[in-house]
């Protein structure tokens, strides 16, 4: 007696703890079956692809007629939880090539599948006639005959649901004590049929606890997204709710509908149970979305039991529905008469806000025009300060430029004064020793020229290199990549970056630069021409960009 009240006291401390652990795991799950129902036809375009793949299979070239029998097998293994016209019809394609292949183990396994398929839909006289008259029981393999009591089990467990007769729940009751017990007898302990009929036995005997460590156990062989998870996890609920745990209940009611949406599966009854619990809890919309959308896939499968079952339910729901309705009707009612008052004393209010409006307004008026006046001060004296910046700028590079060059033109001037006298030392020096043939030499015209032009040149590099030391890579920057200047070792400006060094400094005309750079005028010309086209923007516009390498800013 004591070890029964402390055994029964451990079932209700385990029940209460876990229906107190999973209410908010209950609520979180039936958010996430809501967000999938909604895209339940992503997953069923998902099955449709796989049909498709599995269908393309049979038009392949030198496909054997066993090959062809496999196939049909993978399509009725789709079709089975999805479409009962379509499973129907891969099985007549299955018998069809076991005939022709004269193979009476496969036709037993097509009357099989067909008994269990006609079973499961509620198509009580066809699958009686197969499991009495069509089944040679005697032909079948040891294996054949596991599923054969397994599909008799079956039959007489929803058959007995069915009918709901005390003679017809008696013989029921009995044949399927029988089957289980064959199928205890002869299945593999290991297998998924024998830990089923184990969990079954628990449940009859009222074994609960039992039954739920054991279908905890074998739901954990399945992933959650498949069709063997989604029937399990309805087993589960079912215990759940023997031992009276309601969050328990729900939350694999929940679990199971989603692994039907996930795989697939038309022939579903789990949403339809959560529709009932929904409507004790006067989750009225659910209830009634879950029963709709659970009679929409049963008559997509198009068997009989789902629907009648659903036809059961679907009334009081809907009942239900429409009284939830009637009573928004009332309370919109309701509502509509406060809110009417309500916006009577808000019109008051209102007019009274109107009036403190206009006064308000005339005075914003007045702000906003001094605003506007005070807003043109500002864009003038911006104008104004942007022209003095602009100038600053201008007048900060002239003079940077003007100091430079001027320190260079003295620089040059000192220099050509040193040489001159050097030079006059040396003319007075040779005519004293009479060396006239080699003073004759060295103040030929060619060499003198070159040895001074080279000197300029050093000079000119090195003081604009000085007032613009990026003036090159930023030149670069402004020519197409393949045209960019290269200088050579020891080169600090090449002809063509000297004439644009003068263009940068002010002095654009051609002839001025050619006379300076002592080249021809044509040479100048063709030289800034040819750079012009490799522009990298608009060639019309690259001496203008030319003009800011360099530019100094205010800050600088």
């Amino acid at each position: 007696m004591i070890r029964a009240f402390l055994i029964l006291s451990s079932v209700l401390l385990t029940t209460v703890a876990s229906s107190a652990a999973t209410l908010q795991e209950v609520e979180e799950t039936i958010r996430e079956l809501d967000r999938l129902l909604d895209r339940d036809d992503q997953y069923t375009a998902k099955h449709d692809v796989r049909v498709v793949t599995i269908e393309n299979l049979l038009q392949s070239r030198g496909v054997s007629l066993e090959q062809q029998y496999d196939t049909y097998r993978q399509l009725y293994d789709e079709y089975a939880s999805f479409q009962f016209n379509k499973a129907m019809e891969m099985l007549d394609k299955q018998m069809e090539i076991a005939r022709r292949l004269g193979d009476r183990s496969r036709q037993n396994d097509v009357l099989l599948e067909r008994a269990m398929l006609y079973t499961t839909s509620g198509t009580f006289l066809e699958a009686n006639a197969l499991l009495n008259s069509t089944i040679d029981t005697l032909s079948l393999t040891p294996a054949q005959r596991i599923v054969y009591y397994n599909t008799r089990h079956r039959f007489y467990f929803d058959f007995g649901e069915y009918t709901h007769t005390p003679e017809m729940n008696h013989i029921a009751a009995a044949k399927i004590s029988y089957y289980r017990n064959r199928l205890l007898e002869e299945a593999p302990a290991s297998s998924e049929i024998r830990q089923y009929m184990v969990i079954r036995d628990c449940i009859d005997r009222k074994e609960y606890a039992q039954a739920d460590r054991l279908n905890r156990q074998l739901l954990a062989q399945f992933s959650p997204d498949s069709h063997p998870y989604a029937v399990y996890a309805y087993n589960q609920a079912l215990i759940a709710e023997a031992l009276g745990q309601q969050q328990e209940t729900t939350l694999w009611y929940a679990r199971s509908a989603i692994a039907d949406i996930k795989s697939a599966t038309k022939d579903n009854a789990s949403l339809c149970c959560l529709a009932q619990i929904m409507l004790r809890e006067q989750q009225i919309d659910r209830a009634f979305r879950y029963i709709t959308i659970s009679l929409n896939d049963a008559l997509f499968y198009n068997a009989k039991l789902r629907p009648w079952q659903i036809a059961n339910i679907l009334p009081m729901v809907e009942r239900s529905y429409l009284e939830a309705r009637a009573q928004q009707e009332r309370s919109g009612r309701n509502h509509l008469i406060v809110i009417s008052v309500l916006a009577t004393v808000l019109f008051g209010i209102c007019l009274y806000v109107m009036r403190l409006y206009q006064r308000s307004q005339a005075s914003q008026h007045k702000i906003e025009s001094m605003n506007r006046q005070i807003q043109e001060y500002n864009d003038s004296l911006s104008a104004i300060n942007e022209c003095t910046r602009e100038m600053n700028t201008a007048l900060v590079e002239s003079n940077a430029v003007k100091e430079e060059y001027i320190a260079f033109f003295l620089s040059m001037c000192s220099n050509y004064i040193e040489k001159l006298a050097a030079f006059q030392r040396n003319v007075r020096n040779k005519l004293a020793k009479g060396k006239i043939a080699e003073l004759q030499a060295e103040c030929s015209p060619s060499t003198l020229m070159d040895a001074e032009l080279n000197n300029f040149y050093e000079m000119f590099d090195n003081a604009f290199l000085q007032l613009y030391p990026d003036f090159v890579e930023e030149f670069n920057s402004l020519l197409k990549p393949s045209a960019r200047i290269e200088l050579k070792k020891g080169e600090r400006l090449n002809t063509e970056l000297r004439i644009f060094a003068l263009i940068r400094l002010g002095i654009t005309d051609s002839s001025r630069i050619a006379s300076l750079l002592r080249y021809s005028v044509n040479t100048i010309y063709n030289y800034r021409a040819r750079i012009k086209n490799n522009a990298a923007g608009s060639r019309d516009d690259f001496e203008k960009s030319l003009r800011t390498i360099g530019v100094l800013r205010p800050s600088e």
